[in-house]
C-alpha cells in the first residue's frame, strides 16, 4: 500500500544511516535516542493528517485507523476517520464508523452530535435522527433547521410547510432554503394516477397529456388509433369473420390498455420528479453545510 511503502522507505533510510554511522551491533539495529519513532502515535497522526488536508481520504482513513489501534481514546483519529469517509461521500461507512465509536446517545461528544443527526438523515434513518435531534444540545436555529430537513426527506409536504411558517427564524439562511425548496414543491400539486388513467381511457394519450407527457401522448393516440381504424376496415370489409379485422382490434387493445397502465405510471413518474428535485436539493445542502 501506498501509505505503508513511504514508512517502509523512511525506516529504509534511517537504518540505512545507522548502518554508516557504525551504530550497529552484530545482527541487530538500535534506534537512537534523538531519532524519531515514525510509528508513533503521534507521527501517525501527523501523517494522517497531512493526508486528509491533502485530499488523499481514503490512504488518510488507513493511516486513522491505525492511530485508533496505537491510541483507542484518540478523538482525533475517530472524528477523521468518520469525515473522511464523508468527503468521499460514503455516508453509510461514516454512519457505520460513528455508531461503533459512540455506541449510545451518552457516549457522543457534543461537537459530533449534529454529524449524527445529518449521518442518520442522509441514509434515511428519520427516526434515529429524531431521536439525536431532541437529545442534542444543538443550537435552537439549528435543531428547527435539522427537523425541517428531516420532514421534507420523509416527504411531508404539508407538515414540512405549516413548520416552516410557524418558526420565526430570521437569520438562518439554510432554514430558509429548505422552505423556499418547501414552497417550489408545492406550487405543483400531484397529478393523480387514477384520473391520468381514466382520461386515457376516454381518449387514448390524454392522461399523459394532463402529466405534461406530450411525445407519448401523441405516440399512444397515433398507435391506438391506427390500429382501430385497421379493424374497423377489416370488418367493414369482410364482417365479423375478418382475420385483418381481429388480428388489429387485438393489437390496438393491448396498446389501449398499455396506454391507461402508462398514463398511471405517468403520473406517478410526475410526482417523483418534482419530489427528487426539492428532497436532492435539501440533500445537497445538508452535505455542504453540515
Amino acid at each position: 500500500m501506498k501509505t505503508r511503502s513511504i514508512k517502509i522507505f523512511a525506516l529504509f533510510i534511517i537504518v540505512f544511516s545507522f548502518i554508516a554511522n557504525g551504530q550497529t551491533t552484530g545482527d541487530s539495529i538500535k534506534r537512537h535516542p534523538s531519532q524519531p519513532d515514525l510509528f508513533d502515535a503521534e507521527h501517525t497522526r501527523q501523517f494522517a493528517d497531512y493526508l486528509y488536508k491533502s485530499g488523499q481520504y481514503d490512504f488518510a482513513v488507513e493511516e486513522y485507523q491505525r492511530l485508533v489501534f496505537l491510541d483507542p481514546g484518540s478523538y482525533t483519529a475517530k472524528t477523521g476517520i468518520i469525515k473522511s469517509f464523508r468527503q468521499m461521500k460514503q455516508n453509510d461507512k461514516a454512519l457505520f464508523f460513528y455508531e461503533k465509536f459512540f455506541p449510545s446517545p451518552d457516549t457522543i461528544p457534543v461537537s459530533l452530535q449534529k454529524t449524527g443527526v445529518v449521518l442518520n438523515t442522509l441514509e434515511g434513518y428519520y427516526p434515529q435522527a429524531m431521536k439525536l435531534l431532541k437529545i442534542s444540545k444543538i443550537r435552537d436555529d439549528e435543531k428547527e433547521t435539522l427537523m425541517l430537513g428531516i420532514l421534507i426527506l420523509q416527504k411531508k409536504w404539508k407538515e414540512s410547510l405549516k413548520f416552516y411558517n410557524a418558526s420565526d427564524q430570521n437569520q438562518n439562511a439554510v432554514f430558509h432554503q429548505f422552505g423556499n425548496a418547501v414552497n417550489r414543491r408545492l406550487q405543483h400539486p400531484n397529478k393523480s394516477p387514477f384520473l391520468a388513467g381514466a382520461m386515457s381511457a376516454v381518449v387514448p394519450g390524454l392522461g399523459k397529456v394532463y402529466t405534461k407527457n406530450y411525445g407519448d401522448a401523441l405516440m399512444s393516440f397515433v398507435i391506438v388509433g391506427l390500429n382501430a381504424w385497421q379493424a374497423w376496415r377489416g370488418f367493414s370489409k369482410n364482417g365479423i369473420k375478418s382475420a385483418h379485422g381481429w388480428i388489429f382490434a387485438g393489437i390496438g387493445a393491448s396498446f389501449y390498455l398499455g396506454n391507461i397502465w402508462g398514463s398511471a405510471k405517468s403520473a406517478k413518474k410526475y410526482n417523483e420528479k418534482l419530489d427528487n428535485e426539492a428532497i436532492n436539493e435539501v440533500k445537497a445542502v445538508l452535505e455542504y453545510n453540515y
